[in-house]
């Protein structure tokens, strides 16, 4: 494996802190970020994320928002389909990419992007029919408001689909590495190392969480379950193995990745 897969290991960062770390984070990263060497992890991390929420998808209705839509990953997928998007992120420099993206596919008219906090979102009640949240929801400092607003968003029986960081398997990696326990590690060619806000959660935490929201769980899955393997043959990992490991639901705690399917009950 080439260095830039560990480049995480003995590297100097600056530490960025909050919201306005995690926009600055992100905004440095656009530029590079479905392409650069430096997200190894990270692509193979959504690739065993996009096996499962590609599953679901298909029953989401619109109009969808997608909170903390990066560079279009969803936002573009699911207007490709039809549907009508509002693509949200804190960051205006990954906003500009979706836009970019949605312009190439022909499909711009179908995404909306609004430059928006996950935990103070600027539209009215019941609005959407369908919410997506991948890989975002860790870097709220305030995940009660953000369930909240959740709540708020989704119409009844509106679909949430979130997929959030382990917080067993990423505390293991945090200490491992000797980082902060609120803090993980991100880079890219445009991106010097920076530690940005960032904290894990597990499948029944935001089980607990969503239900006082009127939210409830319909499926839990994890993807991403190479912790099982020896490090030296993690790089042999192929995701076919998430629906395997899935089988066992004792094993789930060691998914990297939880990824959730939730529906607004009222």
């Amino acid at each position: 494996m080439s260095e830039e897969t560990f480049w995480f290991k003995e590297v100097e960062y600056r530490v960025l802190e909050g919201k306005k770390g995690v926009k600055e984070t992100y905004d440095g990263m656009a530029g590079s970020y479905d392409h650069s060497e430096h997200l190894y992890w990270t692509r193979k991390i959504e690739e065993g994320e996009e096996r499962i929420i590609k599953e679901w998808v298909g029953n989401l209705l619109t109009p969808i928002l997608d909170v903390g839509c990066g560079t279009g990953r969803y936002a573009i997928g699911v207007a490709e389909k039809g549907l009508e998007v509002v693509a949200s992120d804190v960051s205006l420099k990954m906003l500009k990419k979706t836009v970019e993206k949605a312009k190439k596919h022909g499909i711009l008219e179908r995404v909306s992007p609004i430059l928006a906090d996950g935990e103070h979102l600027p539209f009215r009640d019941r609005s959407f029919n369908a919410l997506i949240c991948t890989l975002t929801f860790d870097h709220f400092e305030d995940c009660e408001s953000a369930a909240r607003e959740f709540s708020r968003m989704l119409q009844k029986d509106g679909l949430c689909v979130l997929s959030i960081f382990n917080s067993y398997t990423l505390d293991d990696f945090k200490r491992r590495n000797n980082l902060p326990s609120d803090k993980v590690p991100f880079r890219t060619e445009e991106l010097s190392p920076v530690l940005t806000y960032e904290v894990g959660h597990s499948a029944s935490e935001v089980e607990g969480l969503f239900a006082k929201y009127e939210i409830g769980v319909m499926e839990v899955r994890g993807c991403c379950y190479w912790h099982l393997l020896p490090m030296s043959l993690t790089k042999y990992y192929k995701t076919k193995l998430d629906s395997f490991f899935n089988i066992f639901k004792s094993l789930l705690k060691y998914a990297e990745i939880h990824v959730i399917l939730m529906k607004k009950r009222a």
